[in-house]
């Protein structure tokens, strides 16, 4: 099929955009890839230069001099348990209200989406103090509570994924005897785990990049994104930006990683779940 003058003319425009954009998303992380190769001296002299040779000491000192490790070992923690307890209970709650009518569940799933929409910054103070008085302050797995929550655009994206499960195999195995617990887990789960995996990743890369949460309820032990906010301060006092760089580098790899791998079902899960319901 030709496209019309018209047509080409607003494609090369939108591509164009597009391009300016994704540079835009690109750039800062091959500006602080570059630095971090480059010693303090390198750096201060000219930003834009690219290193005279390719340094690798400031990761291992970023390492040896910042406590990296530990901060490393509180994101994995927050990030693992997080994503599962937020995945599992987003899970049960978008299954309920998915396959399950009974009173109240039209007005679960209205509140649900008007939530969505007003801002959480008004109970900050009543949830602090509330932390504060079970002994949830400073605890990793008092921070866990927070990440549990069942409601969000995880909650969405599973509701859709669970709609678009036909209920036939659940009643298949009703009437072998199966109760609604095994239902849940040994047929609805299996069906789902295609978004369930796809929205757990980007679950994971908001536990592991957020910063609020440890920092307010987390104050004497630092994650990745914390521990990296204090290296800047640092930095502006000791110039030690081309180690700042280096641990921002390393704090970025994993999801890199993970992402390459995982991109085309990542994507092709997501837009499903998207479609569907």
């Amino acid at each position: 099929m030709r496209l019309s003058k018209g047509t080409k003319t607003l494609f090369i425009i939108v591509s164009v955009l597009f391009g300016i954009y994704a540079i835009t998303l690109v750039f800062p992380f091959l500006y602080t890839l570059n630095n971090s190769f480059k010693t303090n001296a390198e750096f201060i002299s000219d930003v834009w230069s690219l290193p005279k040779k390719f340094n690798f000491d400031n990761y291992i000192e970023a390492f040896e001099e910042n406590n990296l490790l530990n901060m490393f070992f509180n994101t994995i923690f927050l990030t693992a348990c997080g994503t599962f307890l937020s995945i599992m209970s987003a899970s049960i709650m978008a299954y309920v209200l998915s396959k399950y009518k009974f009173w109240g569940s039209s007005l679960i799933y209205t509140m649900a989406i008007i939530f969505m929409v007003i801002p959480n910054l008004g109970n900050i103070a009543a949830t602090y103090k509330l932390m504060n008085n079970l002994g949830l302050v400073d605890s990793l797995p008092g921070l866990l509570v927070l990440y549990m929550g069942p409601f969000g655009s995880t909650f969405l994206l599973l509701y859709s994924f669970f709609k678009g499960i036909s209920w036939s195999y659940a009643e298949a195995a009703k009437i072998d005897g199966a109760g609604n617990f095994t239902v849940f887990f040994r047929i609805m789960l299996p069906q789902a785990r295609a978004g369930i995996g796809a929205v757990g990743f980007m679950v994971m890369i908001g536990v592991w990049n957020d910063y609020y949460t440890p920092f307010l309820y987390l104050p004497s032990m630092y994650t990745l994104a914390t521990g990296l906010q204090d290296l800047s301060t640092q930095a502006t006092t000791t110039g030690a930006y081309t180690q700042m760089f280096a641990a921002m580098v390393i704090s970025i790899i994993p999801l890199l990683v993970l992402f390459a791998c995982f991109q085309k079902t990542i994507m092709e899960n997501t837009v499903a779940g998207g479609l569907k319901g």
